[in-house]
C-alpha cells in the first residue's frame, strides 16, 4: 500500500457537501471540485478551529451541513479568517480521505519528514512491530530511553519505554507517554493519563517545518523522565500490595464488555502465555458472564471467563443477584479476589495482544486512570494476608438489597 499525504490551503467556502447518508452523515465532500471523504478528525478540528464563533458538532443535528458552512463562512470571511490548511490522505485507490483542517500559520509536522526522523532514531511500533504505526492522521512510535536499565517490580522484570503520538495533519501537539514493558509476556503498559504525559512544543505560528522537526529530534535525544518512571514503578509496587476493590473491577469490566459488544477483540496472531491464557485453562470456578455466550466470539468468551476466574464470582461471594445492588461507595470498600497488580496485568495483556492499538487505547486509558489515583484498598494486602480476612473486618450486608 502506497500512502501519500498532501497539504493544501483553501477558503472555507471551497468545502462543499456532495453526498449525505440516510442518517445525516456526510459521506462525500468536494474541495475546489476534488471529491474527498471527511474523517472524524476533520469535523473535530473544524469545530475546534471555529469554536469561538459557537461552532460545535451539535449544530449539525439542528441544521444541514451546508447551511452551517454558509453561516460560518459569512462571519469568518468578513474577518479574513476563512482560509484553512487541509490534509489529504491518498492510498492510491478510491477517494482521498480528508483529515484535519487548521490555521495555515500553525506549525506542522509533515509526514515524509517525520518518517525520516523516526527511521533515523530506530523507532518501532507496538506489539514488537518493526515500524511505527500510522492511523487516521497520527503516527504512533515506540522508543527506549537512553541509559535506563531494566527494573524488577513484584517479581517481574520491566523495560522502560515511551510512546510518542505525532499528528501529521497539524491538529494537536506531539505527545509522549511513558511506558513499562512486562517482559514475561511482553505486555506494554502505557500511562495514558495526564500525570504521565509530556507535550512537545514544536514552535509558534509562522515557524518552519525545520523548527518543528528540530523540536521532535531534541525530544527524542534527551527524553528520560526518570521521576515519571520512578512514580510509575511505585504505583505498580503499591498495586501488588493492594487488593482490587469491586468498584475498580467493575470499571474495567464495563470497558471489556463495551469492547466485546463492539467486536473490538481478536485472537492474537502470535501465541502468548500470560495472565489470560493461564487463567482460561482453569475451569474450576463458577462463572457469571455479563454477556450471552451463545452470541459471542470465542475470544470474547475466553476473556470473560479468564476475567471472572481472576476476580472471583463477586455476585456469589457477596450474595447478590447483580452488581448494581451495591452502591458505588460500598463497592470501593469491599475486595475482589485479585490484587490491583493482577487487574493491571490482565488489562494490559488484553490491550497488547487481543486488539488493535487503537482499540487497546480504551483499556490503556483505564489503566492510566487507575494508577494515577490512590487505589481504593491501598496497602490492604500487607495487612490482610488472605482475601477471606476481609470478612472479619467488613460488614458486607449493608447497602445490599
Amino acid at each position: 500500500m502506497v500512502r501519500s499525504i498532501a497539504y493544501n490551503i483553501a477558503p472555507l467556502n471551497a468545502f462543499q457537501i456532495r453526498e449525505v447518508s440516510e442518517h445525516g452523515n456526510v459521506t462525500v465532500m468536494s474541495i475546489d471540485g476534488q471529491s474527498v471523504k471527511p474523517t472524524p478528525r476533520f469535523w473535530t478540528s473544524l469545530c475546534s478551529g471555529y469554536s469561538r464563533y459557537g461552532l460545535s458538532t451539535k449544530l449539525f443535528k439542528l441544521f444541514t451541513h451546508q447551511e452551517v458552512f454558509q453561516r460560518v463562512t459569512d462571519v469568518v470571511g468578513a474577518e479574513g479568517k476563512d482560509r484553512l490548511r487541509y490534509t489529504l490522505e491518498d492510498l492510491g485507490a478510491g477517494i482521498p480521505r480528508l483529515l484535519a483542517v487548521t490555521n495555515p500559520n500553525k506549525p506542522l509536522v509533515e509526514y515524509p519528514r517525520m518518517q525520516e526522523v523516526l527511521a533515523r532514531y530506530g523507532a518501532t511500533g507496538a506489539h514488537g512491530v518493526a515500524v511505527p504505526e500510522y492511523k487516521d492522521g497520527i503516527i504512533r512510535s515506540t522508543h527506549a530511553p537512553q541509559h535506563m536499565d531494566d527494573r524488577e517490580i513484584a517479581g517481574d522484570n520491566f523495560s522502560h519505554q515511551y510512546v510518542m503520538e505525532t499528528p501529521i495533519d497539524g491538529f494537536g501537539k506531539p505527545l509522549i507517554y511513558i511506558s513499562l514493558l512486562r517482559q514475561v509476556c511482553t505486555n506494554g503498559m502505557v500511562g495514558y493519563a495526564r500525570a504521565f504525559r509530556t507535550e512537545i512544543q514544536i514552535g509558534r505560528g509562522g515557524d518552519s517545518d525545520s523548527d518543528a522537526m528540530f523540536s521532535i529530534s531534541r525530544a527524542l535525544d534527551s527524553f528520560s523522565n526518570e521521576e515519571g518512571y520512578q512514580a510509575l514503578a511505585q504505583r505498580f509496587t503499591s498495586a501488588a500490595n493492594s487488593y482490587a476493590s469491586v468498584y475498580e473491577v467493575n470499571r474495567v469490566n464495563k470497558v471489556l464488555n463495551k469492547m466485546a459488544v463492539g467486536g473490538m477483540f481478536t485472537e492474537p496472531t502470535v501465541k502468548r502465555t500470560g495472565v489470560i491464557d493461564g487463567l482460561a485453562l482453569k475451569r474450576g470456578a463458577t462463572l457469571r458472564l455479563d454477556l450471552d455466550e451463545t452470541k459471542q466470539s470465542p475470544v470474547n468468551i475466553k476473556l470473560q471467563r479468564a476475567f471472572t476466574q481472576m476476580v472471583g464470582n463477586l455476585c456469589e461471594i457477596y450474595g447478590i443477584t447483580h452488581m448494581d445492588a451495591i452502591s458505588s461507595k460500598r463497592m470501593a470498600k469491599i475486595p475482589a479476589r485479585c490484587t490491583v497488580y493482577d487487574l493491571l496485568n490482565f488489562t494490559t495483556e488484553a490491550a497488547t495482544h487481543y486488539c488493535t492499538t487503537k482499540n487497546g487505547r480504551l483499556l490503556q486509558a483505564e489503566v492510566g486512570n487507575l494508577i494515577s489515583a490512590e487505589y481504593d484498598l491501598e496497602g490492604t494486602k500487607t495487612t490482610h494476608e488472605q482475601f477471606t480476612d476481609f470478612f472479619t473486618d467488613l460488614n458486607t450486608d449493608t447497602d445490599v438489597s
